[in-house]
């Protein structure tokens, strides 16, 4: 087949790794390591071709031990095959082909967004980063680390669903060698603190390391492209680079005094649901010096699914998404923010044109005024002056100016004094109207204890406000002391109760999670800190018993079945490890599983049961116990296939020299792999005896056939070959076996060595020409097979006889 112009000739003839041949029909893309080309054969897949020395020893190495462990997920476009040219080389791999996608930076920048995806809300957002999370979950799961996260190599179709590519670069470790094939690349926007200045290709990634990136882009997702270390940077100077930012953990909505505040025009955070809230707090702040703290990819995928529940439609754009727990919609806010431009615009909505910027009108031409012929000049008139007089009191006039000076000058300072007050009380106001409560209640502590009535309602709201936005954030006991120092509750009752009940609700949620983790004293002490308003001592005290009474049975249960587990009685340990509840203690029981499958996994290998063996292998989860096992079962693995390949082998040998060549040939078909272990068997090979059947074989067809000569010829290097000792006497009675039985008995070697010896010439070298005649005569028209000496016949009947 003629190869397409753009394609390079030293790509003309490409082979898979069973040999299948593959053509190249054209090129997809080019990067800076290799190509991609359509394939003609499978257009479900495409071939990602190396550029020349690109592709190095390691990552050929990286390549195949990919293929030899896929990370099993469609999402993910990993290598599935191999591709040589003519004389064996490896050029690049064949991986799926990846739908019609855009980048998810085309996402979460609205105007893109807006041109290529304008069906999308704020719904389908959720959904991408939970189809992500799941994606990067089945990467972790199989032993991959991506490394190198970013925007560009995750892809993302009209259905929402993302595709990760680029996955030649992802690390992986051997499970058999242990040896780690890096990942050497990486973008600073999206990389850990811990790596912030560090060498990729000396650095071991982590989950943990992944969890930081994704966390990025899940940010970027949800806050419409604002990355989570982008802000205003409140110190004087330069503000730092985003790589320095994360290196020293200026999160700019970090809960943390940290020189960063978020930028005007962003969405809001509380806008996000408060479940990935905490999330992001526990990825950016705890987890900034604690890398494990930081969510999974398990934790986000189960958290954006909820929070994707929790989104309800807006009343005047039905394609406005916000969270349930928001009073109003966060969209119709922005796009008066943003003077119009909708992030989520209606199908019928038209966004208006900005206003076109007014010229400055043309000065008019200045009216011409005709010059009077005579004017006359203006008239004065002078006014007569009074005589000047003395006072006759002047200490009366001086004190009657400084009083009327001291007047006025209090009266002044006092207009001045209300007024300050009446701008101070106004700024106040507007604070509380814009939600800025902090600065609002940092205003009220300022000003003096003459207005402090004057302000306190709004001072009430402010700490309302202020409730709100920690509860929001999760900070519950800090909106509770907020709400503690409302001083008139009457007149915001209403919404401090609905208040109470919401940080109630989530300091109960929050105090159940932190006992299934297994921490049942941090649990109860969150119990006693619930408002004394909605709970009564006597409830917390009645779930605070509920949950010691659960705590007492888990932990006896769980003695229990270590104690069977000591006394080497797996089952029962499996059994009672079972009947644990909350997630603390069923980890715990998971954890004790695994050891007790490890046991039983253990006694069947020692009992070579193998079938076994694999069924509680599979039921561990503990990869530290699977990898120890692993190199076991192979082990057990490979000497029950050596055993099984020699007894088919015996089996084969045996049906061969007995003439049954069906059985034989049926034996070495069901022979399996580790086939290099038979090479010490000699002449016992399965190459050997399988070109033995394949001789005998045709031997049997030419005798069916009645081509005696040609079988005569191949007969006589047989006995030629046992003549040298090549061949044994099984050989001999086999062939005596062909003859005697295609011939109708009338021939073979045994009725031959008979009438030699019936006429005394067994042995003899030397016959008369009648002894000759004779023995020609006996098989007329047939030839007399396996005359090669007479030395033979004695060799030949000690074979008959044994």
């Amino acid at each position: 087949m003629r190869q397409p112009a753009s394609i390079p000739v030293r790509l003309s003839s490409l082979y898979s790794l069973n040999g299948q041949p593959i053509t190249l029909s054209q090129e997809l893309g080019r990067g800076g390591e290799g190509s991609i080309y359509a394939i003609a054969e499978q257009p479900q897949w495409v071939a990602k071709v190396y550029h020349p020395n690109k592709l190095t020893p390691e990552g050929l190495a990286k390549l195949r031990l990919s293929l030899q462990y896929p990370p099993q997920n469609p999402a993910i476009a990993a290598p599935v095959d191999l591709l040589l040219n003519s004389s064996g080389r490896v050029l690049g791999f064949m991986m799926p082909r990846v739908p019609q996608g855009y980048p998810l930076h085309d996402l979460y920048t609205p105007r893109s967004r807006r041109q290529k995806l304008p069906f999308f809300t704020h719904t389908h957002l959720h959904r991408v980063a939970r189809n992500l999370s799941v994606a990067v979950s089945a990467l972790h799961h199989r032993g991959y680390v991506i490394g190198d996260v970013n925007e560009s190599n995750m892809l993302v179709n009209p259905s929402a669903l993302v595709f990760l590519i680029d996955t030649d670069s992802f690390q992986i470790r051997d499970r058999r060698s242990g040896v780690i094939y890096r990942c050497g690349v990486g973008k600073p926007e999206f990389t850990p603190p811990e790596l912030q200045g560090q060498r990729f290709d000396r650095c071991d990634r982590t989950p943990a390391h992944d969890a930081f990136g994704m966390a990025v882009l899940i940010f970027q997702l949800l806050m419409e492209g604002t990355h989570p270390f982008d802000g205003v940077y409140l110190k004087p100077g330069d503000p730092p680079l985003i790589q320095d930012r994360i290196l020293a953990g200026y999160y700019a909505y970090s809960q943390r005094s940290v020189p960063l505040r978020p930028k005007p025009f962003a969405p809001p955070f509380t806008a996000l649901h408060p479940r990935l809230q905490e999330l992001f707090h526990r990825c950016f702040d705890l987890g900034h010096q604690q890398p494990h703290h930081r969510p999974t990819a398990d934790d986000w995928a189960i958290a954006l699914t909820k929070a994707e529940r929790a989104l309800v439609s807006c009343q005047h754009n039905p394609r406005h998404r916000y969270g349930g727990h928001l009073a109003s919609c966060p969209w119709c806010e922005r796009t008066q923010k943003l003077g119009g431009r909708d992030p989520f615009p209606a199908p019928n909505t038209i966004v208006p044109p900005l206003p076109k910027r007014r010229s400055r009108p043309k000065p008019k031409p200045p009216k011409r005024v005709d010059k009077p012929i005579y004017q006359a000049p203006p008239r004065t008139f002078a006014r007569p002056r009074k005589p000047f007089r003395r006072s006759s009191r002047p200490w009366q006039v001086m004190l009657g100016g400084t009083l009327s000076l001291m007047l006025g000058y209090g009266g002044y300072q006092h207009w001045q004094m209300e007024r300050q007050r009446q701008m101070t009380v106004q700024e106040i106001v507007q604070l509380q109207g814009a939600g800025q409560f902090g600065r609002c209640l940092q205003a009220i502590r300022q000003v003096p204890f003459s207005l402090r009535e004057r302000v306190q309602p709004v001072g009430d709201r402010c700490h309302l406000g202020e409730a709100q936005t920690l509860a929001n954030t999760g900070n519950f006991h800090g909106a509770l002391n907020q709400l503690r120092r409302i001083q008139d509750e009457n007149a915001v009752s209403a919404s401090v109760n609905r208040l109470r009940q919401q940080i109630t609700s989530a300091l109960l949620e929050q105090a159940q999670q932190t006992y299934d983790d297994g921490q049942l004293q941090t649990a109860i002490a969150l119990l006693n800190s619930l408002p004394q308003e909605t709970t009564s001592s006597e409830q917390r005290q009645e779930i605070a018993q509920q949950w010691q009474q659960a705590w007492n049975s888990n932990q006896d249960e769980f003695d229990q079945a270590q104690a069977a587990l000591v006394n080497n009685n797996p089952h029962q340990a499996i059994a009672q490890s079972q009947q644990l509840t909350t997630r603390h203690w069923q980890q715990q029981g998971q954890d004790l599983r695994d050891r007790a499958y490890t046991q039983l996994v253990g006694q069947a290998l020692d009992n070579d049961n193998l079938p076994q063996a694999q069924q509680w292998f599979e039921q561990i989860q503990d990869t530290r116990q699977r990898s120890r096992l692993e190199h076991r079962l192979d082990g057990l693995r490979d000497r029950l296939e050596y055993e099984a390949n020699r007894q088919r082998l015996e089996k084969a040998r045996t049906a061969l020299y007995q003439g049954d060549f069906q059985t034989a040939q049926e034996q070495f078909n069901q022979l399996g792999g580790g086939l290099n272990r038979l090479q010490t068997l000699g002449d016992d090979r399965p190459e050997v005896l399988l070109q033995t059947l394949s001789n005998y074989r045709q031997l049997e067809s030419w005798l069916i056939a009645g081509e005696w000569q040609r079988a005569n010829t191949w007969t006589r290097q047989e006995l030629q070959r046992f003549a040298n000792r090549r061949a044994t006497c099984e050989d001999v009675r086999l062939l005596d076996q062909l003859w005697s039985q295609q011939s109708s008995g009338e021939q073979g070697l045994q009725q031959q060595l008979e009438y030699k010896q019936e006429q005394g010439i067994l042995g003899e070298t030397g016959l008369s020409l009648s002894q000759r005649q004779t023995l020609d005569q006996m098989y007329p028209q047939r030839l007399n097979i396996g005359q090669t000496g007479a030395q033979l016949d004695h060799r030949l009947q000690a074979c008959f006889d044994s």
